[in-house]
């Protein structure tokens, strides 16, 4: 079933793209773009199965139409071995330079461990604290729509800013209560010293329907979460250039405790920080780039209780061109908590195209 699908998106994309460039008086320009990584994994994992893996970790397309030169729509699916789904489908309209509105499925714009690409990202995976952020709907894909404005360089400083509304339980298979989920980004750059300071919140609550209580409805207090991060790149030369980034996270963890009922929500706080140096050769035929990257990751679920998590990984990475890489690393996991310690090592090798 998958690849018959698959297949048959294949062949509209085809048609579509043929349409477009030939007779389509709807839209101005059509482009297509697309993804696949895969790898090999060795689980350090004590009683993991498997423990040596190929796998295609992610693949997909997109398609981008320029309706007219300030508005346009967005769409991109992603496909594993055993799934296929839509990742984001986006109205976008740019009524002025310094500001851009969009609606529809995407994700939203809070941690920077999210925001940035995988492909930007210095680590095998998302940090930590951004899969628990996403699983408690902080962060992660919705349904909703936000404005955005980049205002002009000024005495130095740019300041940007994303403030959005959301359905905020987009991953249950249908909505569960009538909260909306509203989230807000803040950013100041000084591109005179290639920095970025950022910051976030999210809030909302958890409703169900109650027929014990008069209004046939009961909602949680206000959950929140909140952040602060940086991001940091330097040109030492032609050949050499780094960039570092990292992340504070702390909230509130509701999957805990009944907070419909009146619990109140223990906290959860996260870290993590990562490193990288580059290194472009011009006498090296077919590497354009080598990289190598450290990062460190805290992650501490329920700040109620003793016990955390955290990963070291240390990543070298080679570009044959700006969009294919070959990297290669470990990430040593450490896990604390109540009952036992564990510690393990990944080792993992990944190929990555970008077109």
């Amino acid at each position: 079933m998958f690849y018959k699908v698959l297949l048959a998106l294949l062949i509209v994309v085809q048609v579509a793209t043929a349409d477009i460039d030939v007779e389509n008086d709807r839209s101005e320009r059509f482009t297509i773009s697309g993804y696949i990584d895969g790898g090999f994994t060795e689980w350090g994992a004590y009683n993991a199965v498997p423990s040596r893996e190929f796998s295609i970790r992610r693949s997909g397309f997109g398609l981008d139409a320029v309706i007219v030169e300030t508005l346009k729509a967005e769409l991109k699916v992603e496909a594993r071995p055993d799934d296929f789904f839509l990742k984001d489908a986006i109205i976008r309209w740019d009524p002025a330079e310094w500001s851009r509105v969009r609606a529809g499925l995407f994700k939203k714009e809070t941690l920077l461990g999210g925001n940035m690409s995988s492909w930007e990202l210095s680590m095998f995976e998302r940090p930590l604290v951004y899969d628990l952020c996403e699983n408690l709907t902080y962060a992660g894909r919705d349904i909703g729509f936000d404005l955005r404005f980049d205002l002009p360089e000024f005495s130095g400083f740019e300041l940007r800013g994303t403030a959005g509304v959301f359905n905020g339980d987009e991953r249950a298979s249908e909505r569960s209560d009538n909260e909306l989920l509203y989230a807000f980004r803040g950013e100041i750059g000084i591109p005179s010293i290639d920095v970025t300071l950022g910051a976030s919140v999210a809030s909302h609550r958890q409703g169900i329907q109650n027929s014990e209580v008069p209004s046939g409805y009961s909602v949680s207090a206000r959950q929140n979460a909140f952040s602060a991060d940086i991001l940091v790149g330097y040109e030492i030369s032609n050949w050499y250039d780094v960039s570092a980034a990292a992340e504070y996270t702390q909230g509130d963890n509701w999957s805990l405790v009944d907070v419909i009922g009146g619990e109140e929500a223990p906290g959860f706080k996260g870290f993590w920080g990562s490193f990288t140096a580059f290194y472009h050769p011009w006498n090296v035929p077919g590497v354009k780039t080598f990289s190598l990257s450290a990062s460190y990751e805290l992650l501490d679920a329920n700040t109620d209780i003793d016990g955390e998590n955290s990963r070291l990984s240390v990543i070298g990475a080679i570009y044959p061109t700006d969009n294919v890489r070959f990297r290669f690393g470990a990430a040593r996991n450490s896990i604390s908590g109540i009952l036992s310690d564990n510690e393990y090592t990944d080792i993992l090798i990944e190929a990555g195209l970008r077109f």
